[in-house]
């Protein structure tokens, strides 16, 4: 915290009546942390451009908490790079309805079908962030993200993606 001006100073180009407003916000709301994230995002798109800092900032949103909306083909590239875990399943399988059950044992989220059913049961498991109810429900293609991959989740903070192979 006690550094970031400096750092906004030294590894950035934002002028400096700008860098002195992101500090003044970050004072007023520090737990928000606005200047580390400003600083990360300058820092992100100095070494890897605008559209990967994007990509890292909606890949971000989607694992600490917000939809998947804002979800495209490379932004969930960036989630595999993140260390999120990925399974493909072939596109017949999706046509066909494959339980939600058997997508949580398949991308490792629950070790077996009774664990994944109490997941269920229990309100921990997430299709898109979006709680699954219902055991038998099944994923379809309706449920793909950018048309290559669902999001799986159980808790907070565990997460796995389901790619379909082309």
């Amino acid at each position: 915290d006690a550094d970031v001006a400096r750092y906004l100073k030294l590894f950035t180009f934002l002028p400096l009546d700008e860098i002195e407003q992101i500090v003044r916000e970050h004072s007023s709301a520090p737990e928000k942390r606005i200047a580390q994230k400003r600083l990360a995002e300058e820092m992100t798109t100095l070494v890897h451009g605008k559209e990967a800092t994007q990509q890292a900032i909606s890949a971000s949103a989607t694992l600490y908490g917000s939809g998947v909306g804002e979800l495209d083909a490379g932004t969930i590239d960036a989630l595999v790079a993140q260390g999120v875990a990925a399974s493909d399943v072939p596109a017949a399988q999706l046509d066909a309805g494959l339980p939600v059950i058997d997508a949580a044992v398949l991308t490792g989220l629950a070790k077996s079908k009774g664990e994944a059913r109490r997941l269920v049961a229990q309100g921990g498991l997430y299709v898109n962030n979006v709680a699954v109810r219902d055991a038998n429900a099944s994923l379809s293609k309706a449920d793909l993200v950018a048309d290559r991959a669902i999001v799986l989740r159980s808790g907070k903070k565990n997460y796995r993606l389901l790619r379909v192979a082309q």
